[in-house]
C-alpha cells in the first residue's frame, strides 16, 4: 500500500465495507426535498426479444435495503414488461455525480400489477398520471412525432421490482478509488475488489 492509498482525504464510508453498503442503499432511496421527491435516475438493462441487451433510463421510486429490492414504475404496455416476463434477469446502473459513486445491481425483476399497482397509482401526483396509458402503446410506430394520445389509465401502471443478487459499488472519491462487491448469497458481507 502506498502513502497515497492511506491518505485521510478519502471519506470514511469509501474504505469501510459496512458503511459503503449502507451508503449505496441510501443513494438508491428517493429523497424528499422541499416537499418533492428527488427521484433517482438510473439505467435499466433487460434482455430483448431478439436476445440482445436493451437499456433505458428509469426513475427509482422505492428501495428496501432489508429486502434488497428496488421499485420502478412503468406503463404496463411497454416492451420492457414483456422482456422481463420472458427473461427476468436484469441489471441496473446508477451514477451519483455529487458523491462520485457508481452502483450496479444485478438480479431478477418481476412485473407487479393489480392491487399493489393501484395503491401506487393513488400516491402519484396528477402531473405523472398521463405517463401511464399512452395510445398506441409505447414503442409502436407512429406517422408523426405527436401522433399519440396520453390518456391516464390506472390499470396501465405496473411496478417493476428488482430483487438484487449482487451490488457492485465503486467510489471515485479522491485521492484513491475503491470498489466492493456485495452478494445476497453470503448475507451481503462484501468483498473489496480492485477498482
Amino acid at each position: 500500500m502506498t502513502q497515497e492509498q492511506t491518505s485521510p482525504e478519502n471519506p470514511p464510508w469509501s474504505t469501510d465495507l459496512a458503511q459503503l453498503f449502507n451508503v449505496a442503499w441510501a443513494v438508491l432511496l428517493p429523497q424528499e426535498i422541499n416537499r418533492r421527491i428527488d427521484a433517482r435516475l438510473a439505467t435499466l438493462a433487460t434482455i430483448g426479444a431478439d436476445g440482445a441487451p436493451e437499456a433505458r433510463g428509469v426513475v427509482l421510486r422505492a428501495a428496501d435495503p432489508a429486502r434488497g429490492t428496488v421499485d420502478i414504475f412503468t406503463d404496463a404496455a411497454t416492451p420492457k414488461c414483456a422482456e422481463i416476463e420472458a427473461d427476468p434477469r436484469v441489471a441496473l446502473t446508477l451514477w451519483r455525480e455529487d458523491m462520485l459513486v457508481q452502483i450496479r445491481l444485478r438480479g431478477t425483476m418481476e412485473v407487479i400489477e393489480g392491487a399493489p399497482a393501484q395503491e401506487a397509482w393513488r400516491g402519484l401526483p396528477d402531473r405523472a398520471l398521463p405517463d401511464y396509458g399512452v395510445t398506441p402503446a409505447p414503442a409502436t410506430p407512429i406517422p408523426e412525432a405527436l401522433s399519440y394520445l396520453r390518456d391516464p389509465k390506472a390499470a396501465r401502471l405496473a411496478i417493476l421490482r428488482l430483487t438484487a443478487e449482487t451490488l457492485d459499488v465503486v467510489s471515485l472519491q479522491p485521492p484513491v478509488h475503491t470498489r466492493a462487491l456485495f452478494e445476497r448469497r453470503d448475507g451481503w458481507r462484501g468483498q473489496w475488489r480492485a477498482p
